[in-house]
């Protein structure tokens, strides 16, 4: 049996984390550039951006690496208020086992 073991999984989890430099969240048609607020790893990745000042409504957040490039986009449809909002990216990796008929 082939089995991809835990310390594989960490590392790409790592990689994965250490690609995402940024988001970019689309709001009122007008695109920002936010900063990662928290990463967490205590149920799985998770990276983390928040929405402080800005107000209105919020239709699509992407992670991005140093490049701009996408890496995870989210389309949503929250109407923003005052208070503050944080958006939550799961990035969790599993192992599974595919069976190819032969």
């Amino acid at each position: 049996m082939n089995e991809i073991q835990p310390l594989m999984l960490d590392l790409v989890q790592q990689y994965l984390s250490e690609m995402v430099a940024g988001a970019k969240v689309t709001i009122d048609g007008i695109v920002y550039d936010k900063e990662i607020y928290h990463t967490s790893t205590k149920y799985g990745l998770r990276k983390y951006v928040k929405l402080s000042m800005e107000q209105g409504l919020v239709t699509r957040a992407a992670l991005v690496d140093s490049h701009g490039r996408e890496l995870y986009v989210k389309t949503m449809n929250y109407q923003k208020g005052v208070q503050g909002y944080v958006i939550a990216f799961p990035l969790q990796l599993e192992a599974k086992e595919v069976k190819v008929n032969a």
